[in-house]
């Protein structure tokens, strides 16, 4: 690794600490799809999305809000899912669907 990508992960685990936030990766798609209609089902709102979440697409991303909380949701062919939000929502996720979770993205 280059002194740019240490710097550039370094940083960015400092705002997640900072913040209060964590990550789930590699979500498995079924899983990720399921995550995210049972959030919508308990009232949150999907907004910065083209649409709810179409797998048949390359790609999706969203924000499911409620509240003043936020989960950032992406999906991709490739990297499958990832969510990140406040620890305290992240990790009921995670023990909920038997998620590892992290303390920073790990790319």
């Amino acid at each position: 690794m280059g002194l740019f990508t240490n710097i550039r992960r370094a940083l960015t685990a400092s705002k997640f600490q900072r913040k209060d936030l964590k990550i789930i990766e590699a979500i498995p798609t079924e899983r990720f799809a399921t995550i995210v209609f049972q959030f919508k089902d308990e009232g949150w709102e999907l907004t910065d999305a083209p649409g709810d979440l179409d797998v048949s697409r390359d790609s999706w991303q969203g924000k499911l809000r409620k509240g003043t909380s936020t989960l950032t949701c992406n999906w991709n062919n490739d990297d499958e899912g990832e969510i990140v939000g406040l620890t305290r929502i992240i990790e009921g996720i995670g023990k909920d669907f038997n998620l590892k979770v992290q303390s920073a993205p790990s790319r």
